[in-house]
């Protein structure tokens, strides 16, 4: 048996081969990240770059779309594997985030205010209304 890695190879890539029916083996690490079990149906997407999306179908959610999916799981793994790179948001890093986003200094969008002070009353109102 030969082993074979790619210098290029991306970690969170699989591979696997399609019959003469066009079916396929979903590989292990994928099986499991998608918390899959025989008889599981999956629900494929196809999105805007041409891109191929697979999840589980009927996995509970009332959205549907991949492509948020997609980006919640990357910040989860990143935060997990990465921890260190978190960093406190103070009221300076806010209000240049408001800045790139608004293109003014303190001017402020809907739902996001000039000052994190702003944000976080906002915030708390929000969570007394529920």
């Amino acid at each position: 048996m030969q082993l074979h890695y790619s210098a290029n190879m991306n970690p969170n890539e699989e591979e696997s081969s399609l019959t003469d029916r066009y079916q396929t083996t979903v590989p292990a690490r994928i099986r499991k990240a998608l918390g899959l079990s025989k008889k599981d149906k999956l629900r494929w997407f196809i999105d805007e770059s041409g891109g191929i999306i697979v999840q589980k179908a009927g996995s509970g959610q009332d959205h549907s779309d991949p492509i948020l999916d997609a980006w919640l799981t990357f910040i989860e793994r990143d935060i997990a594997e990465h921890p260190e790179r978190l960093v406190t948001l103070d009221g300076q890093w806010y209000e240049e985030l408001v800045f790139e986003v608004s293109g003014e200094r303190g001017v402020g969008l809907p739902g996001l205010p000039p000052t994190l002070e702003e944000f976080q009353a906002q915030s708390k109102e929000l969570k007394e209304d529920d």
